[in-house]
């Protein structure tokens, strides 16, 4: 695995880890805990869009891949928090 992908990587895991850390650092407020997925999914799609622009494998079926996983994930974020 190529260096710069090995820091992708570290990039989304950080992404995900600061995302999951805080939702729980806020789980008492709900409304908080919602705001925290819906930025952590947009930063997951953000960074899959750049992640494959400077792979140079960007196309249009990729952004809506990404896109409908960010989206699937707030569904069902909404779901389990009762909204």
């Amino acid at each position: 695995m190529k260096s710069a992908s090995v820091v992708h990587l570290l990039v989304l895991l950080s992404i995900l880890g600061l995302g999951a850390w805080v939702f729980f650092a806020v789980r008492p407020n709900v409304t908080l805990q919602l705001l925290t997925g819906v930025a952590t999914a947009f930063a997951y799609v953000v960074w899959g869009i750049i992640h494959h622009a400077l792979q140079k494998d960007l196309h249009q079926k990729i952004v809506v891949e990404y896109i409908l996983i960010g989206a699937i994930a707030i569904v069902l974020l909404v779901t389990i928090l009762g909204f």
